[in-house]
This record gives structure tokens, sequence and C-alpha cells, in this order.
């Protein structure tokens, strides 16, 4: 197999895609001396038993282990990542494990997501004007739109607009402001504004990670001023 570039991109992807599960607790001494002990009698194991058992057992404390040491901050060396990019993409497409990090199109899924996550609205920003790619590597284009008011609504003003004028009409009475504009983001047909044809690509929802949809909503929520009505 062809050796793969490294980016930070990948390495978050294809971490995603080994880590078996959240077990890990703590980084201190005595912390990885207990998940130590706790997992260690997974090195014992009867293959004259249940072989595919026992193999899946060894395969996710591996997993385990791997994510106890990046929680710790170890960071893999360029080696050790191509060894993990060659095994992982052994078994799914790199398009699978940008689905795997991507938020998605369920709103209401994403909403509980996000209230877990803090958005930096200065990434946002970046993520907005093409400066910082979006999960595959490519730019998002926002800034193209929406900054020439012929095309889509001016990204200015965002946050009042929604709270003044959107949230009043029929149908988005029970809609929180966030709900509105992540709907607009990964779900942009579902509501198209009068005056403007529907050409917002349905595309976002898998092209951001959590973080970078939190980073966004942010830097949009930012945007803002007094409006005249539309």
């Amino acid at each position: 197999m062809k050796r793969l570039g490294i980016s930070l991109l990948i390495i978050q992807l294809l971490l995603l895609a080994v880590t078996a599960q959240d077990v890990f607790v703590g980084c201190s001494d005595d912390e990885l001396t207990r998940q130590q002990e706790t997992f260690a009698h997974f090195l014992t194991l009867d293959f004259a038993g249940d072989r595919e058992m026992s193999l899946a057992n060894l395969f996710r404390l591996g997993a385990i282990y791997q994510s106890m040491a990046l929680d710790c901050g170890y960071a893999p060396n360029n080696a050790e990542v191509n060894v993990m990019l060659e095994q992982v993409l052994e078994f799914a497409s790199l398009d699978d494990l940008i689905a795997a990090q991507s938020v998605g199109i369920e709103v209401d899924e994403i909403l509980l997501e996000l209230d877990e996550v803090y958005g930096d609205p200065l990434n946002g920003q970046l993520l907005y004007n093409g400066l910082e790619p979006a999960l595959g590597g490519s730019p998002l284009g926002c800034a193209g739109c929406h900054e020439n008011e012929a095309i889509a609504p001016l990204t200015a003003g965002t946050w009042t607009r929604i709270n003044e004028m959107r949230l009043i009409l029929r149908g988005f009475e029970n809609y929180s402001h966030r709900q509105f504009l992540v709907e607009s983001i990964v779900r942009p047909m579902e509501f198209v504004t009068p005056g403007y044809a529907a050409v917002m690509p349905e595309m976002y929802g898998g092209q951001l990670t959590i973080q970078q949809l939190a980073d966004l909503v942010a830097f949009l929520d930012s945007q803002d001023q007094l409006l005249e009505r539309e």
C-alpha cells in the first residue's frame, strides 16, 4: 500500500475509527496503574477456547491502551500513524471515515452534541472564509455566496435576522435561535429565504465535525447589526 501523507484531519478521523470506546478516566500514575491491572487479564488469552472472541478482546484491548496513551498526551510518530492508517484503510474508505466524523443532518441530535462543545468564533471565521478546511480538506465556500446579497442573505445581522424575522414565521414558533441556524446549515432546503433561489448545497452535514459546526455557529452569532425589516 502506498504511504499516505500525514495531516491532523486524517489522524483525528483515524483515532475515531480505531478507538473501541471511552473507558479512560484519568492520567495520574496511580490511575494508569489501576487501568493496566484492570485489563491485564486480557493479556493471558486462551486461544484454544473461543478463538474469535479471544482475538476480538485482544484487538479491543489494544484500542483501549492507545486511547489511554492519547488522552494522556502521547503524540504518535510518523511511522506509527502510517501503520494505523494502513490498517484502518484495509477495512474502511476515507469517505467512510469522514462520514463517521461528520455531524450528519439530524438536527435534534446535533443540538444535544452542541450543548457539550464550546464554539470558537475565530476558527469559525476561518472556516467561513475558506481559510481552514472542513472534513476531507475542502473549503466550505460560505463567504463566496453570503458576502454577495444578490446570491444569498448577508451574514451580517444573522442573530437579529433569525430572532426578529425568522422565528416569528409560521412553523418556527417553537424553534430556538440555534435550532434554526443549525437546520439552515445542514438542511438548507427546509427553509429558503424568500427572494432567493434554492442554491445552498445540502452537503455541509457531511463536511463538518461537531467542533467545526460549533465554531461556525459561534462566528455567525457574532456577526450582528440592526437591520431594516425585509
